[in-house]
């Protein structure tokens, strides 16, 4: 810790009683007598300083910018520098004098092109947005950030803007996420987004690649829940339409922009997974009055088809959690076997057999579906998904107990499950091929107190799916299931009844899927008790 009496003295200096230039030469004393590391003198002195002359360097800085009348910052520069320490310990950067700096700091990263006072304004606000605080300021206030992105437009932006760019758009979506989604912050997340979105599709330069890792990770932490479409549907579709054509116009390219194909379909499958209905819709075209799904959705759908089959293709050599790996190949190679791209292909997949079910139950009879494109679709999705099922059973096959695979890939589980769960509540006859699964499911559901809620959540579509097939109705199946009096009585001239009703297997999902206890798990609390 530095010598009392020099604290003191700088602390007297920075004190709202001395004159600026004493306020001046306690800023110049600072770094001179108290290491950047001693939070605690750091602390005394900053709860007894006068931050509005700090404020006013700052924005005597911005004035000067703005009229072009110096090139030169030396007193923006000294703010900057001795904020810059204040804000690297947290127990300074949560208090009030120091968020209430936030506004203007924005300001300075927007319009000053000073490399050192650009980079140090960004470095401090990165520290800010550690605290929730902070967040919810920019959540409320949007415009702040939105100058960041328009200055990503603009020709002069670097690549430390948009990652700058990158980190405050993720903080302010695990904000949304962990802490609960009040209408203002949402509403200037997606303000955010939109705008993000925008430079994304509108950028033909090197922005456009920059910014798809940024619109990935700021979307990754949202879940569906998070966001009320309802309050905020038109900036929601117009960030579905602009991410969704660019990543599509990505995909398409044949020069060195396929370098960047893979992190299109993250990015389409984030998208998909939280707004199926506005991608897929915008995505229909009417071709000689028949509506159909326009050559850009089939295009994402066939390359996840095609995509889904190749993980497969690498994982059936060695599964996820083999201990033969060949890291001889490399890492991609590696990579590949574990099926990275497996997960999200499968989102867009599920995405759409979900929108397309329900986009198709709200059509009248009269209107003129192009039925032919949308089972040609369907046909490439079969392919897939019986590519999927074989996988599983051969997983399993090799020696591998249910636990044993989620424990190895759970992401990878669930997400496969989901598109199993939306492909068979579509034809009964599909059934029959997903039978060795069914075991597998319900394994999951009772063992994997992480992952057995997804399943159970995914797999509940089908099990009722069934039912109605066999005109069976599902309350009345679970009282069935809770007295053990399984009929299963089929109702005539249900030619389409699904072949899972009436067997064990579905009778033990069933179980799992509506939380009731099993003969077996009667029969072991009985000799257990």
């Amino acid at each position: 810790m530095a010598n009392r009496e020099q604290i003191e003295r700088c602390a007297g200096l920075l004190s709202s009683k001395s004159t600026d230039d004493e306020k001046l030469a306690g800023l110049l004393l600072l770094p001179r007598i108290v290491d950047a590391k001693d939070g605690e003198s750091l602390e005394y002195i900053f709860d007894s300083m006068d931050a509005k002359f700090i404020e006013r360097l700052m924005r005597t800085g911005i004035k000067q910018v703005e009229s072009h009348t110096s090139a030169e910052l030396p007193m923006l520069d000294i703010a900057l520098s001795v904020v810059n320490v204040f804000s690297s310990h947290s127990t300074i950067a949560t208090k009030p004098k120091m968020q209430e700096r936030i506004p203007t700091l924005f300001k300075v990263a927007t319009l000053v092109e000073q490399p050192s006072a650009l980079s140090e304004s960004m470095q401090i606000l990165s520290r800010l947005l550690a605290t929730d605080t902070a967040v919810r300021a920019v959540l409320e206030a949007p415009d702040l950030l939105l100058g960041i992105v328009d200055s990503a437009r603009s020709q002069a932006h670097t690549l430390e803007i948009t990652r700058f760019l990158d980190l405050a758009l993720n903080r302010c979506s695990c904000f949304i996420h962990e802490k609960g989604n009040a209408p203002s912050c949402v509403q200037g997340w997606t303000k955010l987004l939109a705008s993000t979105a925008s430079a994304f599709a509108s950028s033909t330069g090197m922005l456009k690649f920059e910014l798809l890792p940024v619109l990935a990770n700021a979307l990754e932490p949202i879940d569906r829940v998070d966001i009320d479409v309802a309050d905020i549907a038109d900036l929601c579709r117009d960030i579905a339409s602009n991410i969704g054509s660019s990543c599509i116009w990505l995909l398409r390219q044949k020069s060195e922009a396929t370098q960047y194909a893979d992190q299109a379909l993250v990015l389409y499958s984030h998208l998909v997974r939280l707004w199926p209905e506005l991608v897929f819709s915008g995505h229909r075209v009417v071709v000689d009055s028949q509506d159909r799904p326009s050559k850009d959705s089939e295009l994402i759908l066939r390359l996840a088809c095609v995509e889904t089959q190749a993980a497969i293709d690498a994982m059936m050599i060695c599964p996820p959690g083999s201990s033969d790996v060949d890291t001889e190949s490399g890492a991609e190679v590696a990579r590949l076997r574990r099926g990275w791209k497996l997960p999200l292909c499968a989102e867009v997949l599920a995405g759409w057999l979900e929108w397309i079910g329900s986009w198709l139950e709200e059509q009248p009879e009269s209107a003129n579906v192009d039925e032919g494109a949308i089972y040609g679709v369907m046909s490439e999705i079969h392919k897939a998904a019986q590519a999927v099922v074989g996988f599983l059973v051969d997983w399993k096959d090799r020696g591998y107990s249910e636990q044993e695979i989620i424990d190895a890939s759970p992401e990878l589980v669930v997400s496969i499950v989901r598109m199993l769960g939306q492909w068979l509540a579509t034809d009964p006859k599909l059934h029959q091929e997903a039978l060795p699964v069914l075991a597998m499911c319900t394994s999951w559901i009772k063992q994997d107190t992480g992952h057995g809620a997804a399943v159970k959540e995914f797999m509940r579509p089908c099990v009722l799916f069934a039912l109605e097939t066999c005109g069976i109705d599902e309350a009345q199946f679970i009282a069935d299931l809770e007295s053990r009096e399984l009929r299963h009585d089929r109702k005539p001239a249900h030619e389409f009844a699904s072949p899972w009703v009436g067997t064990v297997d579905f009778d033990d999902l069933s179980y799992a899927v509506y939380g009731l206890q099993s003969d077996e798990e009667v029969l072991s609390a009985r000799k257990a008790a």
